[in-house]
């Protein structure tokens, strides 16, 4: 596996993960063209500006067949934290095998490196899932997020 800044090229494949992640939840209805077109936007502007105001990168087989993703940056000052994780997504075939926790370690440390100390991942409150595996990684559940999410907080 092999995780490297995504580029305005990954937007239609990051769209595929994300869609294929979050199939399952009802309350997701963004389309792939709608979701190609939000990661474009937000990697053309990335791609724009330095230092990047966010970090997104993905995470890819041997082959080049992107099987994730994760976007960070400055955090909701609700959340009282500095940064956050705002998207991670990994393809269904290959969750647990890894490819979150190294997304979720590069993001974290590529944040730390641009200055930020602490950081939080939201998740809708019903991904039992997502919410395992955030505090595995030893999150802290920390608050709700009207109307139906809750995020997690990790110092250090």
């Amino acid at each position: 596996m092999r995780i490297r800044y995504a580029l305005p090229d990954d937007a239609d494949v990051m769209a595929e993960v994300t869609c294929a992640a979050f199939a399952a939840f009802e309350d997701f209805d963004v389309t792939p063209e709608q979701s190609a077109a939000n990661w474009r936007r937000n990697l053309l502007e990335e791609a724009a500006e330095r230092p990047r105001p966010h970090h997104t990168k993905v995470a890819e087989l041997p082959d080049g067949t992107v099987v994730g993703l994760v976007m960070g940056g400055p955090a909701d000052p609700k959340l009282g934290t500095d940064a956050e994780i705002y998207a991670l997504a990994v393809r269904p075939g290959h969750q647990g095998h890894g490819y979150g926790r190294a997304l979720v370690r590069a993001a974290a440390a590529d944040l730390r490196a641009a200055g930020f100390c602490s950081l939080a991942i939201r998740v809708l409150a019903v991904n039992d899932r997502a919410r395992r595996f955030y505090a595995a990684l030893g999150g802290v559940l920390a608050g709700e997020v009207p109307p139906d999410e809750v995020f997690y907080v990790f110092r250090d």
